[in-house]
C-alpha cells in the first residue's frame, strides 16, 4: 500500500477515536482527514516547488 494513504488513514482513525471520546464524531473526523489531507498532499507538493524556485 501506499505510504501516503496509511498515513492519512491513521490520522483519520486517530481524529475518530477523539471524536468518540467527547462525543463529536463528525467534526473530529473531518477535521483530522483534512489535516492528512494537507500533510499528505499540499505539504510535499508545496516544498517541491518552493525547492524549485530557489534553484
Amino acid at each position: 500500500m501506499n505510504k501516503k494513504s496509511l498515513f492519512l488513514g491513521g490520522i483519520t482513525l486517530i481524529g475518530l477515536i477523539i471524536g468518540i471520546i467527547t462525543r463529536h464524531y463528525a467534526l473530529w473526523t473531518l477535521g483530522a482527514l483534512a489535516l492528512g489531507y494537507v500533510f499528505t498532499f499540499w505539504l510535499p507538493r508545496l516544498w517541491t516547488v518552493w525547492q524549485h524556485r530557489r534553484q
